[in-house]
């Protein structure tokens, strides 16, 4: 475990305060990580049993034919490859998710601040943050010579002789002390809420990554998500604007100071110190709660659903149900019902020519009977031929020359 300095007092307090809660949040986001992502953990074992119920899920959905499309698989891959990224992998954590809300923030704000003249990285914010905290401090022991009488010349401010004294509200002292209150406050307030909620964040990563899995539980991985938005822009936000406060108050200060040590009075400097560091604290409260809306207006777009082409599946042979068994004939589909009537057209039409024949092969009808019978044994219902005496011959088969011969002899 990384040991964090320890938090001094006078001349450094600023200074070892903001980074010893930069090492806090450094040391929580890896080491509770690790802690949580360990084979071992609770939180290991409850995304192992997750994954499971994902997995088993997903085949029994293939196995029932839950009318999955080209997209569900994707996303079935998709989310398992980031669950397994998130909550398993602290090198390619670190290095897609970590390194970019810790490091990031000062990067950006190097771009953004560089070409202002503004303080860029985190080491060199921190050191002008605490030679501005001293300039004030030394700016509270000098006072703004309103008492002093050993000041060498008057300044304009003051009134002339045979004016009235001048009232001022607020008091020095009171001025000055809350002006460096304010500006300690601002700063290490913004500094570590950024700060901790990016460490506590990263620390959770394994927790809140399995619950991509599931659509119900998905909202709350999107929160931390945007999340951890918030507090990589909030970081950047936090730069950009003490760096511009110090812009502002380095040169104020050198002056007020340069002033004092003249043994000139400032009598308006107590409460334009208080002023402008009460205004950027405010403009930080602002610039946090803007980003804040920021982030959680962001949201997971849905990717198009894409259907797989249909794969003809193999139809079993109907098996043969006895008459009384089947169902009502009017409830059966209209397909159905046509292609009965077709089979039984065609049975009529086959029974009627069978009996034609015979008829003709036995003398029995002319040429223009059968016929005659055809068409009209093609339009009458089909009825079951009866067996027996009909279509048996009652007569010899005997041909044309027999009969020729019989009436010559």
């Amino acid at each position: 475990m990384a040991t964090c300095p320890a938090v001094a007092t006078g001349d450094l307090f600023l200074s070892t305060l903001l980074r010893h809660i930069d090492c806090q949040a450094q040391t929580i986001g890896t080491t509770g990580y690790q802690a949580l992502s360990d084979p071992g953990s609770p939180v290991s074992l409850a995304l192992t049993g997750i994954l499971t119920i994902f997995v088993a899920v997903f085949g029994l959905r293939l196995i029932l034919g839950g009318g999955l499309s080209l997209r569900d698989g994707v996303m079935a891959v998709v989310k398992i490859g980031v669950v397994l990224l998130i909550a398993t992998s602290w090198p390619a954590y670190r290095a897609v998710v970590y390194d970019l809300v810790v490091d990031g923030p000062a990067e950006i704000g190097a771009l953004i601040g560089r070409p202002a003249g503004l303080p860029t990285a985190r080491g060199e914010l921190i050191d002008r943050l605490q030679a501005a905290d001293v300039a004030i401090n030394q700016l509270i022991n000098q006072g703004s010579g309103r008492g002093d009488t050993s000041s060498a010349f008057q300044t304009p401010n003051l009134p002339a002789p045979g004016e009235p004294e001048r009232r001022y509200p607020i008091r020095d002292d009171s001025a000055f002390g809350s002006a460096r209150v304010v500006f300690l406050s601002g700063a290490i307030a913004a500094f570590a809420v950024v700060r901790l909620t990016a460490g506590l964040l990263l620390a959770l990563a394994p927790l809140f990554a399995g619950l991509l899995l599931f659509d119900m539980a998905r909202g709350l991985f999107v929160g931390w998500a945007r999340a951890l938005v918030f507090a990589l822009l909030a970081s950047v936000a936090t730069t950009v604007i003490l760096g511009v406060e110090l812009a502002l108050l380095e040169p104020w200060l050198a002056e007020v100071l340069r002033l004092r040590l003249a043994h000139a009075i400032v009598p308006a400097a107590p409460v334009e110190l208080m002023v402008m560091c009460l205004a950027f604290a405010l403009a930080l409260l602002g610039a946090l709660g803007v980003i804040l809306r920021l982030s959680f207006m962001i949201s997971l777009p849905r990717a198009p659903r894409i259907e797989l082409p249909s794969v003809p599946s193999v139809r079993l042979p109907e098996p043969v149900v006895a008459l009384s068994a089947r169902e009502d004939p009017g409830a059966a589909p209209r397909a159905l019902g046509v292609a009965r009537a077709l089979a039984a057209a065609q049975r009529r039409e086959q029974q009627t020519r069978t009996r034609t024949l015979a008829a003709a092969v036995s003398g029995r009808a002319p040429v223009a009977a059968v016929a005659t019978a055809s068409a009209a044994a093609g339009s009458a219902e089909f009825t079951v031929p009866a067996l027996g005496q009909p279509l048996r011959r009652t007569r010899p088969r005997k041909s044309v020359g027999a009969t020729l011969r019989d009436r010559r002899s």
